[in-house]
């Protein structure tokens, strides 16, 4: 198989001077060259430029910060590749992450946008390899064990002739897919994609956009959302990408205001889910049932973090628990009764708190 297209990769940044030098490094060392690649250093107040400058092969573009929507949107307006491909400046790719992915658009002209299974690392001794459905587990819980309830065909990987001569190993491959699909509708239901891992077409940007830089969370999410609507998508069941755990990331859980950042990131969620359910009205009542279903799911998402929150002043807590009330009643609208947490709601704040922590324990544990 020839490959004769060009690839862009765009790398934005943001303070992780140690770290980028690492996923550029992970770029050049790709069984795929020649590789364009563009580092948009989001005015980065720490060393970066300086620690990139050995990287003479790299463009560099150093830009007034911005948020990550409006650093890969310079890289893609830059982009002169016929693919391009997303890499956050803190984690890094396989070695044949690029030639792969290649190959799928290559082999099958009619896929606007392949993405992949990831691994995940820290620096105190996580390795998981196949990390996917811990990254996305809510999407995966309670759902079949496979991918093929949610793609409309596949193929085998070995079969394909697509992994032939990279350097993969055979513990990664055997057994494993690729799948095939219009996926928008379960998307919208399931977050499904890892948008890190994705690789489209340049082309498809005249149709779907950039990013929307208003959004400073889920604008990933937002673009491949837009792109999924319209095109027909590939999933390939192996890790090209691998994932860092650190307390530096934006959306860390791990620190101080953990709970306000959830309440946050569902926040996010649940806007634009809304926005692209409203844009894409359901064609027949079971549809429409499951839209309604997720919609209220992600208020109840909201609801939960506002009733744990234990920050600020007594006046802020029975604030947010108020708030969680409008979040739940939603849910009642949209057919979804939750009474339970509607109960606990009204109480005082760590029997709130307490209430909501075990009525959550065990939901999870009968999923």
């Amino acid at each position: 198989m020839i490959l004769d297209a060009r690839l862009t990769v765009v790398i934005p940044t943001f303070n992780r001077a140690r770290m980028v030098e690492q996923a550029v490094e992970s770029v050049l060392a790709q069984t795929l060259q020649p590789v364009e690649v563009i580092v948009v250093d989001d005015g980065s107040t720490d060393d970066t430029r300086q620690r990139l400058a050995r990287f003479e092969s790299i463009a560099y573009v150093r830009q007034e910060h911005g948020g990550p929507g409006r650093a890969r949107n310079t890289g893609m307006r830059l982009a002169r590749g016929e693919y391009v491909a997303f890499l956050d400046s803190d984690d890094s790719f396989y070695p044949y992450k690029l030639e792969l992915q290649a190959r799928v658009l290559e082999a099958f002209p009619d896929v606007a946008m392949t993405y992949s299974e990831c691994s995940a690392f820290d620096d105190a001794g996580l390795d998981d390899v196949w990390h996917l459905r811990t990254y996305h587990e809510s999407a995966f819980r309670g759902a079949p064990a496979g991918y093929d309830h949610l793609f409309e065909t596949s193929l085998d990987l070995e079969a394909t002739g697509l992994l032939r001569g990279l350097p993969i190993a055979p513990a990664l491959t055997a057994g494993r897919r690729a799948y095939f699909g219009n996926i928008f509708d379960v998307y919208l239901q399931r977050t499904i994609v890892f948008t890190n891992s994705m690789m489209f077409r340049r082309a498809v940007l005249a149709e779907v956009g950039f990013q929307n830089e208003s959004l400073r969370l889920f604008e990933d999410l937002d673009f491949a959302l837009r792109l999924c609507r319209r095109h027909k998508v590939c999933f390939v069941d192996v890790p090209t990408y691998r994932l860092r755990y650190h307390h530096g990331q934006v959306s860390s859980m791990r620190n101080a205001n953990r709970i306000y950042v959830w309440i946050r990131k569902q926040q996010m969620l649940l806007h634009v889910t809304r926005r692209h359910a409203l844009a894409n009205p359901a064609g027949d009542a079971r549809t429409e049932a499951s839209v309604n279903e997720r919609i209220a799911h992600l208020h109840r998402a909201v609801a939960v973090p506002l009733m744990l929150y234990d920050g600020g002043t007594a006046a802020t807590r029975k604030r947010f628990a108020e708030r969680a009330r409008k979040y739940l009643a939603k849910c009642a609208q949209l057919g979804h009764q939750e009474l339970g947490l509607w109960g606990l709601s009204h109480l005082p704040g760590p029997l709130r708190r307490l209430g909501v922590t075990l009525v959550e324990r065990r939901r999870r544990a009968v999923q």
